[in-house]
């Protein structure tokens, strides 16, 4: 039972579910985008034609015309209103981000200009027992209410997309998906706007063209539209204008009991909380402590927008931890994933009703807050990634038998031509290690691509280090040879070091299984007398069919992994080469002039940051 608890709460608190009205909030949200996303998708085939709206039109009463879609569509209406203007009265602070702001008023602006629309369409049906159709509906709003039509059109979809956007960028794999998702999000609405509007007007133009011809049934259908829209009009305007004036007394109440609410705060006995640095601020008691920290402009993470979905505003409460709330149901799942001990508090969860002394535990510098603010990657996510361990066989002999300028010259001479295959392979060296380094594969490429630059930078690696080895035959007492591991699978990125006012953290780093087990691969090329060891996972993500030739598969174990690893260790790179579909590397090297040269740079860009890449050339 213990164990089966303790899975719960690992699985919630990395899933993000946050409180209980926070799930209902977002399962009802949900609910309403996939109705809202269906329904877009009906507007888009007004490009095919009319006929095809009213045909898809059909298929959706399927779903939300049976009582089980009308309870669950409505219930969400309902459930995410309440919730939502529930939540205006216990906001304590003007100083939220921009994309909250935003959501908070498109989400106000939503359920006034739907009034109408709903009125109109199922006002009609169930109080008149009109049908309004595809053909009705549009000769409502061309040409004389498209506007507002467009206008909430697009305040749905923004207010969606914002709520889902910060409630999937926590979630393992969303980055990888993110242009995909960016795409979706742009070109459904784009069709949805232009599909209705394309449909309505070739509807608008054929009946006006019908009854200028003299068409007589054109002008029954004309006049027919113009009785319709009257009659409608004249029965349903009151009923609008009442749910209207409704709708805006419950925005007006919650709002003004925020207002008041905050103004009794102002006058309220204080509290006191001390910052670690000595900071002091007053604030209105039973507070959270970010909207304290908000209040007063003073840095305080927190991810996820204060939901008890991240753990980045976690706080160590130093004096005073009697005087806050208790620990809430989703607050505890996380600090129990944490291991957090019982003066480890969420900022946002924990209300403060008494002085107390803190000390928050990612709380960075303003300049260092700024820089990871804007860089996807500063806060740490989860992603698939390749990543590749590399070491220079026998180096220590080398080193033994050179001067210490020629040991640095060799290094440097290597790890150069080494250092463009990997980056030519889209691959982000990570650090250098004496004489090996490792790489990062998959930071802007979906997991088969980054399995197959990983294993193409490992080839072109082995040829890179055996050409210096003839070029600076010179200046080594053996051959140069290099032993390779390459592993996929899901790491933290992150940017680990510190900071000045001018630079980002210093480097992107990769922590995880998947970084231990390459490592220990690139040490099993010594023990199985081969250039380079595989994961069986990395060969199958690559699409590589297996061959005698190629290898292999065994089984090796790891240190800290309970499991053996099931690995290939690769005997004939020609075999792997060409299961690959890999060119000879001279003739891939003299590609690299044409435009995908470019693609490793852009990945820099975005993996380093605009100030990193610029200085790396």
């Amino acid at each position: 039972m213990k164990k089966t608890r303790n899975q719960l709460a690992e699985r919630t608190a990395t899933t993000g579910y946050g409180s209980l009205l926070q799930r209902f909030r977002l399962g009802s949200g949900l609910v309403l985008l996939t109705y809202v996303i269906l329904h877009y998708i009906n507007h888009a085939a007004g490009h095919i034609s009319l006929g095809a709206m009213e045909t898809v039109l059909g298929w959706q009463e399927a779903i939300w015309g049976s009582w089980p879609g009308q309870v669950a569509l409505y219930g969400a209406l309902v459930v995410h209103v309440s919730l939502g203007l529930a939540k205006l009265p216990t906001i304590r602070t003007w100083r939220l981000p921009l994309w909250q702001w935003a959501q908070i008023g498109l989400g106000l602006a939503i359920p006034w200009l739907l009034i109408s629309h709903i009125i109109y369409t199922r006002g009609a049906d169930t109080m008149l027992g009109v049908d309004v159709d595809y053909a009705r509906e549009l000769t409502l709003l061309w040409p004389g209410a498209w506007i507002g039509q467009s206008i909430l059109l697009l305040i749905v979809w923004i207010h969606g997309a914002i709520g889902i956007h910060f409630w999937l960028r926590m979630k393992r794999g969303y980055q990888r998906w993110f242009p995909l998702v960016v795409a979706f999000a742009i070109s459904l609405p784009v069709l949805a706007q232009t599909g209705w509007m394309a449909a309505a007007r070739r509807h608008y133009d054929a009946t006006l063209a019908a009854a200028n011809a003299g068409d007589p049934a054109g002008q029954i259908r004309l006049e027919e539209n113009h009785e319709f829209i009257s009659q409608l009009i004249s029965a349903m305007r009151p009923i609008e204008y009442s749910a209207r004036d409704i709708a805006l007394a419950v925005i007006v109440i919650m709002l003004a009991i925020m207002v008041i609410r905050w103004v009794l705060q102002r006058f309220a006995k204080k509290v006191r909380v001390t910052y670690g640095d000595g900071t002091v601020v007053t604030a209105p008691p039973d507070q959270t402590l970010l909207d304290i920290s908000r209040a007063n402009g003073i840095p305080h993470m927190s991810v996820c927008g204060g939901r008890a979905r991240c753990s980045t505003c976690r706080t160590l409460i130093v004096e005073g931890l009697e005087n806050c709330s208790p620990v809430t149901d989703a607050e505890r799942l996380l600090l129990d994933k944490l291991n957090a001990d019982e003066d480890i508090r969420l900022a946002c969860q924990c209300h403060v009703r008494g002085d107390i002394q803190v000390r928050p535990l990612i709380q960075p510098g303003n300049s260092y807050a700024a820089l990871r603010t804007i860089d996807p990657l500063g806060w740490g996510v989860e992603r698939e990634v390749a990543i590749l361990f590399l070491d220079i066989r026998g180096f220590s002999r080398i080193s033994e038998k050179s001067l210490p300028y020629d040991v640095v010259f060799i290094l440097n001479s290597v790890f150069s031509e080494v250092g463009a295959e990997i980056e030519a392979a889209n691959g982000y060296i990570d650090k250098f290690m004496g004489d090996g380094l490792m790489a990062i594969f998959g930071l802007s490429s979906p997991p088969r691509q980054a399995s197959r630059d990983a294993i193409r930078a490992a080839l072109a690696s082995e040829a890179a280090a055996r050409a210096s080895s003839r070029i600076l035959t010179h200046h080594l007492s053996e051959p140069i040879r290099i032993g390779i591991g390459v592993d996929i699978g899901t790491a933290v990125i992150g940017r680990i070091g510190r900071t000045s006012d001018q630079v980002a953290p210093s480097r992107l780093t990769a922590i995880g299984d998947t970084v231990n087990i390459a490592a220990r691969l690139e040490s099993a090329t010594k023990e199985l007398n081969c250039p380079i060891v595989l994961s069986s996972r990395a060969v199958d993500a690559a699409g590589i069919k297996l061959t005698k030739e190629i290898g292999d598969r065994e089984k090796i174990s790891v240190h800290n992994i309970s499991e053996p690893v099931d690995i290939v260790a690769i005997r004939d790179l020609g075999a792997l080469r060409t299961g690959l579909g890999e060119t000879d590397p001279s003739q891939r090297k003299a590609g690299h002039t044409g435009p995908t040269r470019w693609f490793p740079i852009a990945s820099r860009i975005v993996a380093n940051g605009w100030t990193n890449a610029k200085k790396s050339g």
